[in-house]
């Protein structure tokens, strides 16, 4: 019989891998499965918190952006994550296309949480398409 402590120290890891993040598909199953191995899809993560009022209509220029251009992305809700991982540090929304800022952000000095105001503006639909089609194969 496994003691309730080690019990609990195995089952906290699992739960936040569970819970720390979450794949949004914004393509039809059977298309995912189709996919060309010799041309891995470039990793596309959504770093968020609750709260941030760019967050949201981010959120949907993204989810349409993806849509047109057949690709999927993980939603990273900052909060989850551990205090120290550095990417708590890019401001909310940010978009990471294979651990890097998809606006040339650098990376933070610190993991300390913020909400993310873009200079330009609030990057559009277009604006994520042309990039992310920039710089994924």
């Amino acid at each position: 019989m496994i003691p309730i402590a080690r019990l609990i120290l195995i089952l906290i890891p699992s739960i936040c891998l569970v819970g720390c993040a979450s794949s949004v598909s914004t393509s039809h199953p059977s298309e995912q499965s189709h996919m060309d191995t010799k041309h891995q899809q470039a990793q596309i993560e959504l770093l968020y918190f609750d709260g941030c009022p760019n967050t949201p209509p981010f959120k949907e220029s993204l989810d349409q952006a993806a849509r047109q251009i057949h690709t999927t992305y993980t939603l990273i809700d900052l909060t989850k994550l551990p205090e120290n991982d550095i990417r708590r540090g890019y401001g909310s929304p940010t978009i990471l296309l294979d651990g890097h800022d998809l606006f040339d952000m650098p990376v933070p000095q610190s993991p300390t949480m913020s909400c993310r105001i873009y200079s330009d503006g609030l990057p559009d639909t277009n604006t994520l398409i042309a990039q992310l089609s920039e710089r994924t194969p």
